[in-house]
């Protein structure tokens, strides 16, 4: 009973988070053959961060798995688990990731960065003019630019007991500054989607 909550509270807590963030998915894709996730409390997760850059991905990984932790399960940094000479080999890898006894691993990794520019019109101040009071109205408007930056991730997520990708999606996260307030973002949203796709039971009404 305890663990059906706590599993409730997961997905509760990550829509909650993907609902006010600035992650949204445009595309995702579920086995047709995939059941609902056991997503109970205690579930171990790895969390792998694709990155060239050793401390960018250590950082990441690490926003991950404190995030999974935040909500009752237990995530594993691939970095902790796997040799650096060995991550890109799957096969050699997985006598690593076979050890810790994981039932999932999620896989991330950025596949673009583009710039999105908008443009917000703005109303002029007073101006006078004329004999007698007569011309004055509002002054010339201006435009106020405003430049974001979209990040796109590709989001993997893999049933470790049967060798199966389950789950996948592309998302894009808007203006993405600190490690943890990124991967926060990424959780809720994936939550979210898993939620969407009947992967993820809803937390029942008490």
């Amino acid at each position: 009973m305890v663990r059906t909550m706590k599993a409730g509270l997961v997905v509760a807590a990550a829509v909650a988070i993907a609902a006010c963030g600035t992650t949204s998915f445009q595309s995702t894709w579920a086995a047709p053959d995939a059941g609902p996730l056991k997503l109970e409390e205690g579930t171990k997760i790895i969390a792998f961060f694709a990155a060239n850059n050793t401390a960018k991905r250590r950082g990441l990984e690490t926003a991950l798995v404190n995030e999974l932790n935040e909500h009752g399960l237990e995530g594993i940094p691939a970095y902790s688990i796997v040799p650096a000479d060995v991550s890109k080999e799957a096969g050699k890898a997985r006598s690593y990731i076979e050890k810790t006894g994981a039932s999932y691993a999620i896989v991330m990794q950025v596949t673009g960065k583009s710039q999105q520019i908008t443009g917000t019109p703005t109303m002029g101040g007073f101006y006078g003019g004329g004999w007698g009071g007569w011309g004055w109205g509002w002054g010339g408007g201006g435009t106020d630019i405003q430049t974001d930056t979209l990040v796109g991730v590709e989001t993997q997520l893999y049933d470790l007991k049967t060798d199966k990708l389950v789950w996948a999606g592309q998302s894009q996260t808007m203006n993405p500054s600190k490690a943890e307030s990124f991967a926060r973002e990424l959780i809720g949203a994936v939550g979210n989607e898993l939620q969407k796709d009947g992967l993820v039971n809803p937390p029942k009404k008490s």
